[in-house]
């Protein structure tokens, strides 16, 4: 899906009727919600008796509260596990501090996080405050919010629960949407013809400019397709939201010749692209500074980025390999995590990132590709940031785009008891062992038994480390690099 927005230039009547729609859609809204908390709804057409509704507009007030709903559902068990790890973090500070009186308030604490969390999971129902409850809480302290009385904050908050309203539209209708329908004029300029059920006027029209997507608008209109619109009124007036499907692109990537692997992290993206052997043919790091920064420059630094990166690929002709990560469990442990953690949690706009570069990918013709991210820089880092040069997150994102490619890539934890080469120190292929090795302990071992050269060798090395554990004088002695001895396989 893809939403556009333009302001709109209204007069007074245009607008004083868009603001009495407003008001009876909130009032809608409200009425059905509160019929739900009931559970006694009335049937459909006394409802759109009650409030002189036409069906889709009915539908509509149905829409957006089933949306609402649904959000709250949605986020209501990451709730319930941030409450969880909070309350498991702050238990075990209380098992490691010593004063009482600290003791005393982390207990307290525990025992509000424990009502919260009782209260999440036994309540089923959806709680919902119109107008916010920032909004809301501000009629308690109206000066330090920049109300002069109670009179003023009511005003806003009225306002504020009559700011919006939505059309529903459908593709078995005129321009996608019989409520709104939409006409091209010239250029990015529409005709706009709003269907509402005020008491000023029940049709109005007038011309909206839309400086982004006005190609798009224009090919969802040829086709028919399914257009919707929400109204929102801020401070400087009116502005429109058109959203309608995308549209369809051929796909110009071929995954025959290769992949494009993407690695995120804080300040930066690492991308690397391999051949169709999986073997590395290019690598660079993109910026992407978010720290201390606004979230329309955020945004932006997205944008750009994402921009680079679809480019790259229309470039090779590859599709993309994106990590498919979820920071729900990760963000619950943010109150209690290091700084440099909350930093990358807090300004890391995972979520942002994904749905910018999937809609100028679809929009270039290149596949993107979700994976499994389990060990990626572990493997990154075992078998090939030392053998092609390459740090940790290039060596991440060449592991993501084999993957990508369906190459196993398998991980098998170092044994820090044995100390060997690595990768690069040896000629040809080999795949990393739990030893770093090469090969597995049990093979090592097997090999130093059967071969004398390699037991002269071990021998020789527990000698020198022998005599140069205490030097004269008593102090511990250090075996120099040169002086080494390793065994040989």
């Amino acid at each position: 899906m893809r939403t556009y927005q333009a302001r709109l230039s209204l007069d007074v009547e245009s607008a004083g009727a868009l603001d009495a729609y407003a008001a009876l859609f909130g009032r809608a809204l409200r009425s059905l919600y509160a019929q739900r908390r009931r559970h006694v709804v009335c049937s459909k057409p006394d409802f759109m008796r009650l409030f002189d509704l036409t069906s889709r507009q009915y539908n509509a007030v149905k829409f957006t509260l089933d949306g609402m709903e649904s959000s709250i559902r949605e986020l209501r068990p990451g709730q319930i596990a941030d409450l969880r790890n909070r309350i498991d973090a702050v238990t075990k500070k209380i098992g490691k501090e010593s004063r009482p009186a600290k003791i005393h308030h982390l207990g307290r604490r525990v025992s509000s996080l424990r009502l919260r969390l009782d209260a999440l999971e036994s309540d089923s129902g959806v709680r919902l405050c119109f107008g916010s409850r920032k909004l809301f809480n501000a009629q308690h302290h109206l000066e330090e919010n920049g109300f002069v009385s109670h009179a003023d904050w009511r005003k806003a908050w009225t306002a504020k629960r009559s700011s919006q309203f939505f059309v529903l539209g459908s593709k078995d209708e005129s321009s996608g949407c019989q409520g709104c329908v939409l006409t091209h004029l010239e250029g990015d300029r529409f005709g706009v013809r709003l269907r509402l059920n005020g008491a000023v006027r029940r049709v109005i029209s007038f011309e909206v400019q839309f400086t982004h997507g006005a190609d798009h608008l224009v090919q969802a209109l040829c086709v028919n397709q399914a257009m919707s619109y929400r109204f929102v009124r801020d401070a400087k007036g009116w502005r429109i939201f058109a959203t309608t499907k995308a549209i369809e692109v051929p796909k110009q990537s071929r995954l025959a010749t290769g992949c494009v692997g993407i690695d995120l992290n804080v300040g930066f993206v690492a991308v690397s692209q391999t051949d169709r052997f999986g073997n590395v043919v290019g690598a660079l790091n993109v910026p992407l500074p978010l720290a201390e920064t606004s979230t329309r420059q955020a945004e932006t630094a997205i944008a750009q980025c994402v921009k680079d990166i679809v480019a790259y690929a229309v470039r090779a002709g590859k599709p993309l390999s994106i990590e498919r990560l979820d920071f729900a469990k990760k963000k619950a442990q943010l109150s209690y995590a290091s700084p440099g953690r909350q930093r990358m949690l807090s300004s890391f706009a995972y979520r942002a990132f994904e749905q910018i570069l999937l809609a100028r990918s679809h929009d270039a013709g290149v596949e993107v590709r979700h994976l499994n991210p389990a060990y990626s820089s572990k493997i990154g880092r075992q078998k090939y940031a030392r053998r092609y040069g390459l740090s940790v997150h290039l060596a991440a994102a060449l592991v993501l785009a084999r993957r990508g490619q369906r190459f196993r890539d398998r991980y098998v934890s170092s044994f820090r008891g044995h100390s060997a080469s690595t990768c690069k120190d040896r000629c040809g292929h080999v795949s990393v062992g739990v030893n770093g090795t090469g090969r597995s302990r049990k093979s090592a071992e097997r090999s130093l038994q059967g071969d004398p050269r390699a037991r002269r060798a071990a021998a020789l090395q527990r000698s020198r480390a022998s005599d140069l554990s205490v030097q004269p004088g008593g102090s511990p002695g250090r075996e120099s690099p040169a002086r080494r001895v390793r065994p040989t396989s």
